[in-house]
């Protein structure tokens, strides 16, 4: 969560004043109730049953989940591209990235980001000395900032562990981070915070970023929550139809004077005898299915519409679509991941900003400013179309921006230098078969000329 704060404000902050921030902000049922939503522990799980003679269906259709996954997917389903022209640079970050497997980091930052609106990364070196990234829940982390500028650095930032001891006891400790220090405190079974002590840390910045999915920081279907939660209380009430259905009331008129055995050998029997004017039939609800689906399908639209994610099962995107037709049905999805690729865009420069200046502390001399970044959405290819596309614009452009279009390839330097290693090996290649060639051809008349001088004088009569 974030907190604004001015910086005298923020430096004048007192032990005493840090442990009412932690009592204060310790309790996030707006995070709780969305990472509930998302593993499928929706509000009608725990609807009270209001008809006790009915069915009490409780489904759940996890679409918080699906959006979630889908606009993920979508906008980070396809690694971050990173380019330098200083190669020893870049030779370093990526070491760090695959160190980190960054790749599948970043994928947990941006589902985060869907789910809650934000989240935060941090940065510590591990026992190696080597520089690590965790990802850190929005409910687990207050960021102190001077002001609501998206420029600005955080003051300070305050995080929060839980966790059991051995003997079951639980376990909160904090640790609340300046540019320079950082104050442990730790409190056992909800008791008061104790003061550890303070320590010093390296890197000359608060180092932590947050990721957020907007500026609002709200998740990708926060907004349709009440929508979901109808769908869900109509795929339950219908379920509860075809319950009560199942269990329908026989309804019988006019059967006589019969006991409880004679009911009971009609039913073996699957035969009713009934009097002059007798009846049989079910008591039963009735449903108007077409006004239900189509109330269904309304709701399901106003959620993919709320969301900006289509419905990917949907017939619509059946077929060998072009990718124009394609561009046009993804359209809201588009929107919605040019907003997260410019906020995480802004987070991942101010990663590589903290991570370069420890490596500078360790005595290189690199600019982050250096780092070049390109997204790439993870949409379905027409392969043959983008080829001709490419070929059409060879002679316009590049080859390192031609190769950038193509969307299974990760890295466009990597690539033109296997290109030119393959070229270089094929000239020496050919070189090698011209040689071997001429030699042939000069040492063939030779042997002629020898097998001559060696049948004259020879008798071959």
């Amino acid at each position: 969560m974030i907190v604004y704060m001015d910086r005298a404000s923020i430096e004048a902050l007192t032990v005493e004043d840090i442990r009412e921030i932690v009592m204060k902000h310790s309790h996030h049922t707006k995070y709780d109730r969305l990472e509930r939503y998302y593993i499928g522990d929706h509000d009608i799980l725990h609807a009270e049953k209001t008809d006790m003679t009915g069915g009490n269906n409780r489904i759940v259709n996890n679409l918080a989940k699906y959006i979630t996954d889908t606009a993920t997917g979508y906008f980070l389903g396809q690694p971050v591209v990173y380019s330098s022209e200083n190669e020893e640079y870049m030779e370093i970050l990526q070491d760090i990235f695959d160190y980190n497997d960054e790749q599948d980091h970043n994928t947990e930052l941006g589902k985060q980001c869907s789910i809650m609106g934000d989240c935060f990364e941090m940065y510590y070196l591990d026992e190696f000395g080597k520089i690590r990234m965790g990802l850190v829940l929005p409910q687990n982390l207050i960021l102190f900032y001077e002001t609501e500028s998206e420029f600005t650095s955080p003051l300070a930032a305050l995080r929060l562990i839980h966790a059991l001891d051995k003997d079951g006891n639980l376990i909160l400790n904090v640790e609340f981070w300046t540019w320079t220090q950082v104050l442990y405190m730790r409190s056992v079974n909800r008791g008061a915070l104790q003061v550890l002590g303070w320590k010093e840390h390296y890197w000359q910045d608060v180092p932590f970023t947050e990721f957020i999915n907007n500026r609002e920081r709200l998740g990708d279907w926060e907004g349709v929550i009440s929508e979901i939660d109808a769908y869900n209380r109509v795929q339950s009430n219908t379920a509860n139809y075809f319950q009560y259905n199942d269990d329908a009331i026989l309804k019988v008129l006019k059967l006589g004077d019969v006991s409880s055995e004679d009911i009971a050998q009609m039913k073996r029997d699957r035969a009713i005898i009934l009097e002059d004017g007798g009846d049989v039939g079910w008591l039963l609800k009735t449903v108007d299915d077409t006004a239900l689906e189509n109330y269904k399908n309304r709701l399901r639209e106003d959620i993919h519409l709320g969301a900006n994610v289509p419905n990917m099962t949907d017939e619509a995107f059946g077929g060998n679509l072009s990718g124009v037709a394609v561009s046009y049905k993804l359209w809201g999805l588009e929107q919605i991941c040019a907003i997260k690729e410019r906020k995480f865009k802004r987070a991942l420069q101010r990663r590589i900003e903290l991570i370069t200046g420890m490596l500078n502390l360790q005595g290189h001399n690199y600019d982050y400013r250096d780092i070049d970044m390109r997204f790439r959405r993870n949409k379905p290819q027409n392969i043959l179309e983008q080829s001709q596309i490419i070929g059409n614009l060879s002679s316009m452009l590049s080859k390192e921006t031609l190769l950038q279009l193509l969307p299974f390839v990760d890295d466009p330097q990597q690539e033109i230098e296997k290109l030119d290693e393959e070229k270089a090996q094929s000239v020496q290649d050919f070189g090698t078969y011209q040689n071997f060639a001429r030699a042939f051809q000069t040492e063939e008349p030779v042997a002629e000329a020898r097998s001559t001088e060696a049948l004259e004088g020879v008798d071959t009569s």
